[in-house]
């Protein structure tokens, strides 16, 4: 094992750290009807998301001078909008009007942020989006997938088998751009710093969404 392998397996490993017992956007414990209603307010969020995560990967393509890596973006910007479309699908199907949701100031602020970070370093941008925040996307599908399988299945089966493995592959990219890049202390730095700046602005949206869709909203 390559001392790049090792860091990048030793900040997976933090990153894991981080999120024990911070996700908040769905309460396990929750009686079965305010369960469902959070599971339906996260498919709010995640039309928002989806569509967000496009604008903001191709906003990113032009300022990827690695080919290894702007070569794997145009297949994830698809994937999102495909994501984006199969939420918004689902939803009308079950009578909610996605298109009326308006994203927390949080969100907003958050992909506004990513967006903006299009001018920072690969080995960074890829850092905080593919591998901490897609790796932990990874994680709350599976959860989220867990508690809907009983309450809503049809909905669990499409996070399980049409989003989920593109997720896994999404997370790959970021591995694989930190085995490239991550190859120096200084590198390696950024990336960490990366990784803890992109966890703690997706932990306070989290806490936003879940006051919201405890309330209803």
């Amino acid at each position: 094992m390559t001392g790049t392998e090792r860091f990048v397996g030793e900040l997976a490993r933090q990153n894991k750290a981080f999120w024990v017992g911070r996700d908040a956007r769905l309460d396990p414990q929750a009686p079965p009807e305010t369960l469902l209603s959070q599971i339906r307010y996260r498919m709010r969020q995640g039309v928002y998301n989806e569509l967000r995560s496009v604008e903001l990967i191709a906003a990113w393509i032009p300022w990827v001078p690695e080919r290894e890596i702007r070569d794997l973006l145009p297949r994830q910007l698809e994937d999102e909008q495909r994501h984006y479309q199969l939420l918004r699908r689902r939803l009308k199907e079950l009578g909610e009007d996605s298109d009326a949701y308006e994203a927390l100031p949080e969100w907003q602020a958050l992909f506004d942020w990513l967006v903006a970070c299009r001018h920072r370093p690969t080995v960074e941008k890829l850092a905080m989006f593919q591998f901490a925040g897609e790796t932990q996307s990874c994680e709350g599908f599976e959860t989220l997938i867990r508690l809907a399988r009983d309450l809503d299945p049809e909905t669990a089966e499409l996070y399980r088998t049409q989003i989920l493995p593109d997720e896994y592959r999404h997370a790959a990219i970021g591995r694989q751009a930190l085995l490239l890049l991550a190859d120096t202390p200084e590198r390696q730095a950024q990336a960490r710093e990366a990784c803890r700046e992109m966890n703690l602005k997706v932990f306070g949206a989290y806490q936003a969404h879940r006051s919201r869709a405890d309330r209803g909203v």
